[in-house]
């Protein structure tokens, strides 16, 4: 019965996404370990990515600003690098410095002083309107993700809703972002990527197609790891342990799907209602009497239930060489670090960036943590 379902959707309904949201178990069986992470620095305006760099400080994107401190204890923030647009992914090249995702401007690099000292804005004469999350390979190869023709890194919910076919790529450049070049295109929303700890691939999260894939460098077939997430994947990084770890900004539910199958009643929801309040993914921080979701969310006096359906969660989960959740971290509906966008391994610590509360925060992994659950 369910082949012939399966049969029945893919011949009458094309669009619609044959993937089944997965339940959360196994690795990624719900806990409240994320609530326990630790608060660095003060409060940020929707941080968006940090980086530490070489130079032992920690860079931290908000708005159109990129934020230095003297540590990773994320302390004393202070502004080094301002854009005209919004800045959003961070990476690190030794030949370039500091390398800097600008919404509808492409990528720069930055000296120490926080002066623009190279920038790459088109690619094949398109313009690099959506970067999403920058990787640096050993031999000086710069990876770019751009996420969208269409939008920009803040316009990722009306992305989403908009439902159209994949145009996301993966760019590659030299040192100085010279000689860009486009290796993979219609990418759905490509949210984050790592150069694999071989050096041999380049792995890409897709957030629309919840799915995690191993592009060869040279080449080659890509390889799937990871083809159904429960949530919606933000960016990857390497750990120490030769894993990964890999943040979710949000937890797809069964009325977001449903919404997004119902072409008519999407876009009316879109052009009559504003789109903080449209049924759809949050990344926390606020709550309004009017948005949805509100009934499955009170238990009684306000109190929220953690195990409602979420419309903002917070996820950060670490995974092995091929794609297996070793484990996860949560922070469920009643949680206060939702949104997370950005995970850095530490050596036995991890900083991550709670967009949706506007907290740069740390946790121990769980060789340090085991009695926490």
């Amino acid at each position: 019965m369910s082949l012939a379902r399966d049969l029945f959707d893919r011949i009458f309904f094309p669009d619609r996404d044959v993937h089944a949201i997965p339940v959360l178990d196994g690795g990624f069986s719900p806990n409240e370990r994320l609530d326990h992470a630790e608060q660095r620095g003060p409060d940020f305006v929707a941080p968006d990515d940090l980086l530490l760099g070489r130079d032992d400080r920690l860079y931290v994107s908000s708005g159109n600003t990129v934020f230095v401190c003297a540590s990773e204890a994320a302390q004393t923030p202070q502004p080094f690098a301002q854009f005209e647009s919004k800045v959003g992914a961070l990476g690190w090249s030794d030949a370039d410095g500091l390398l800097i995702g600008i919404a509808g401007r492409g990528v720069c690099a930055v000296d120490a002083a926080g002066k623009v000292t190279a920038r790459i804005e088109k690619v094949d004469e398109l313009p690099i309107l959506c970067p999403t999350a920058i990787a640096v390979a050993s031999d000086g190869t710069i990876f770019v993700s751009d996420g969208s023709r269409h939008n920009q890194p803040g316009d990722w919910l009306q992305d989403l809703m908009q439902q159209r076919p994949g145009s996301g790529r993966l760019i590659a450049c030299r040192s100085g972002l010279s000689n860009p070049r486009v290796l993979v295109e219609g990418l759905s929303w490509p949210s984050g990527l790592v150069v694999s700890h071989g050096e041999q691939d380049v792995l890409v999260a897709e957030a629309w197609k919840h799915c995690l894939t191993a592009y060869p460098r040279t080449g080659e077939i890509p390889r799937p790891l990871v083809k159904n997430f429960a949530g919606y994947s933000a960016r990857i990084v390497r750990g120490a342990n030769r894993d990964y770890w890999l943040a979710f900004f949000a937890l797809r539910t069964q009325l977001t799907e449903f919404v997004l199958r119902e072409r008519g009643f999407r876009e009316r929801m879109m052009e009559r209602v504003p789109p903080e309040l449209w049924i759809g993914p949050s990344l926390g921080g606020t709550f309004d009497y009017r948005e949805p979701n509100q009934i499955g969310r009170i238990k009684k006096l306000g109190i929220q239930k953690p195990w409602a359906p979420p419309r903002s969660y917070g996820l950060v989960a670490r995974m092995d060489e091929n794609g297996h959740t070793l484990e996860s971290f949560h922070s469920r509906t009643s949680g206060k670090l939702h949104g997370i966008t950005s995970v850095q391994d530490l050596n036995g610590r991890i900083l991550m960036a709670s967009k949706g509360h506007g907290k740069i925060a740390e946790m121990l992994t769980s060789t340090q943590a085991q009695g926490i659950r």
